[in-house]
């Protein structure tokens, strides 16, 4: 399920859908976070560390290790971002041409592991949770600064679902409408070096058929990680350490009620895996257990 939109779904979400993953999601998900793009040997004068960033098996491969542990261990992923909503215009004042909406707070819980074919499959739930940009507390309600209507949030819940991202991009099993840059080509991330830091990062242009409206949505996706390039090529690490980040450019979600106005909506969301549970700030695991009993504790496991 994307960030974007709030129904549940039984089968693929849109989002792990197009990107076989997480994240977070979307949005509860938070998310939860490969993609055809050309591969960057070499950014300034760093060397690319002898890494096969051209070869779409090895990028299939650093996809598990970012996102999860090949290792089949159960993660944690968590993640804050804003919000802000965009109308363009001809100078408009700034206080109306852009808006930070509200905040987000996501998790995802993945089990991942590497088919004999070099496939990725991947397990996921994700929820996020919405935020007052001033002071910060969970929103039940919000009133619309562009409509001036008070709407009642939804909570972002996405069940279990499952991906697999192959060296000729994800396969999908999607139960509605949607297509996606991604779809049929190879599995090529971008890669930037400076020093031992590496940069890497995919983008997407997809278009789906909401379920709940009939309406059609369009979304551009970058998703990037930073880490050790020296993580990267020790290949005993089942995972990478390090920070991830997604930015979005959507349309208006549904639950606004601004189906029709000029605009858009920006997310930005960084978060990162955490060893457990146990290091979830306590307001947010207090908020799951209350609106998601259970779903933080409740085991994932491959059909």
């Amino acid at each position: 399920m994307s960030r974007h939109d709030t129904k549940e779904s039984v089968g693929m979400s849109r989002r792990e859908a197009a990107f076989t993953i997480a994240s977070a999601g979307g949005l509860a998900a938070l998310l939860m976070p490969g993609v055809g793009l050309p591969a960057q040997r070499v950014a300034g004068t760093a060397p690319s560390h002898g890494l096969p960033i051209e070869d779409p098996a090895f990028n299939v491969k650093t996809l598990g290790r970012l996102q999860g542990d090949l290792s089949g261990k159960t993660v944690f992923s968590y993640s804050q971002g804003q919000v802000f909503g965009l109308v363009p215009g001809d100078g408009p004042p700034l206080a109306d041409y852009g808006r930070l909406l509200f905040r987000v707070e996501a998790c995802a819980v993945r089990v991942s592991r590497l088919r004999a074919d070099g496939a990725l499959e991947e397990r996921s739930r994700s929820w996020m949770f919405y935020r007052d940009p001033g002071n910060g507390t969970y929103l039940d309600d919000f009133r619309n600064p562009y409509t001036g209507e008070a709407v009642p949030v939804p909570t972002f819940r996405g069940g279990v679902t499952g991906g697999v991202t192959t060296v000729n991009g994800p396969e999908v099993r999607a139960s509605f409408p949607m297509e996606s840059t991604i779809f049929g080509q190879p599995t090529l991330l971008d890669w930037q070096f400076i020093g031992d830091h590496v940069w890497i990062s995919r983008h997407a242009f997809t278009r789906w058929k909401e379920g709940a409206t009939g309406y059609h949505k369009t979304e551009m996706t970058l998703d990037s990680w930073i880490c050790r390039a020296g993580d990267v090529v020790d290949a005993k690490l089942t995972t990478i350490p390090g920070a991830h980040s997604w930015i979005s450019q959507t349309e208006w979600q549904s639950w606004l009620k601004m189906r029709g106005r000029p605009g858009a909506m920006i997310w930005r969301i960084d978060g990162a895996k955490l060893d457990s549970m146990r290091e979830l700030p306590e307001a947010f695991v207090a908020r799951s257990e209350k609106l998601l009993p259970g779903k933080l504790s409740e085991p994932l496991s491959w059909l």
